[in-house]
């Protein structure tokens, strides 16, 4: 359709970020889901194993293998400065549904990705409105990254009184970011 899209990608030899020019300033944008399986060896984001053929195709990360995700961003950050991007971006998806505060494995990943010199994380899953937090990076002090830890639902059929496990309206909210 012509639209710009970042996560997936049509063949292993496509970048797996994007640089866009947007008012004059290049940006580095990369997008990423978790994986919740407990075995490293099967490529699962959001819980739905992936085919070998396909598992390349698509920017996830295993929560238990951390290193490797960090690894891998900060050889696509250092490429995306390479090729001029002024400002990174990252949109994640992690969390727990339905909770509205972040988790530890939310403050450290985006602590890292802070660190790792990315600008604005922006997340998504939890279905609710999270926090948005201003982080130093402990690498350079003068370096901040703004982290919205989830901006909730856009359009969304998760109502109170329609889901069984949803307790609160809080899912019937969401926020518009713009940097």
């Amino acid at each position: 359709a012509g639209m710009d899209h970042i996560g997936s990608i049509p063949n292993e030899d496509a970048p797996e970020y994007l640089i866009k020019n947007i008012n004059g300033i290049s940006i580095g944008m990369i997008c990423y889901t978790y994986e919740d399986n407990s075995d490293p060896n099967v490529v699962a984001p959001n819980g739905v194993v992936m085919k070998d053929a396909d598992e390349k195709l698509i920017n996830s990360f295993n929560v238990n293998e951390l290193d490797t995700f960090y690894q891998r961003i900060e050889g696509q950050i250092k490429e995306m400065k390479e090729q001029g991007a002024e400002a990174l971006v990252l949109y994640i998806h992690w969390g727990v549904e339905y909770q509205l505060k972040e988790n530890q494995h939310q403050n450290n990943i985006a602590q890292k990705m802070c660190d790792l010199g990315i600008d604005v994380i922006v997340g998504g899953h939890p279905h609710v409105i999270q926090p948005m937090e201003l982080l130093t990076s402990t690498a350079d002090e003068n370096h901040k990254t703004i982290c919205l830890y989830s901006t909730g639902n856009a359009l969304s059929n998760q109502r109170q009184g329609l889901i069984s496990s949803i307790k609160t309206a809080h899912t019937e909210d969401g926020i518009v970011f713009n940097f």
